[in-house]
């Protein structure tokens, strides 16, 4: 009833943002979400190097969980609630973060890193978008809890109509 979670493929620049963005607004027409439901849009790329601070920017974060936590903080799984959550270059979530990640879809709840015994639960929808295949790049796991999968293809392998029309739409 609130959407199905998804993984958009593609190279770079062929519309999984676009895609997700109207995948979002499709959701409210629908009246699935509503007018003022969040639309949290995370670039997985920036924190690649450092999955703790990545795992810190989903789940959230306690006090104390690591050297630097001052302070508790939301993370974006909570930011989310009621909406859509965009994870793009989702390719670049560690193995551990997927696990967590695929905990939360079966089962809706999480824990802020830190957290041991408190469980929080949110009702956010999961897209993620990557430039790799999602089978080779993510945990079997990972990929059998999501159930759709979309492959955008690049312009090179488009029908000339389909070109056309694309042109048209943008001029529109």
């Amino acid at each position: 009833p609130y959407g199905l979670h998804t993984i958009i493929y593609g190279e770079t620049g062929v519309g999984k943002s676009m895609l997700a963005e109207q995948m979002y607004r499709f959701s409210i027409e629908l009246g699935i979400r509503e007018e003022d439901s969040p639309f949290v849009t995370f670039n997985c790329a920036d924190y690649a190097n450092n999955p703790q601070l990545l795992m810190g920017h989903i789940f959230g974060v306690e006090k104390g969980a690591y050297t630097g936590a001052d302070r508790s903080s939301a993370g974006l799984l909570e930011i989310a609630n009621g909406g859509i959550l965009f994870l793009d270059e989702i390719h670049r979530l560690s193995p551990e973060g997927q696990e967590m990640l695929f905990t939360f879809i079966d089962k809706g709840i999480f824990k802020r890193m830190g957290q041991s015994a408190k469980e929080l639960s949110s009702q956010v929808l999961i897209i993620g978008a990557t430039t790799e295949d999602p089978q080779s790049t993510l945990l079997d796991t990972f990929n059998r809890r999501i159930p759709m999968t979309i492959r955008i293809p690049p312009l090179r392998e488009r029908s000339l109509v389909e070109r056309i029309e694309l042109i048209k739409h943008f001029f529109r």
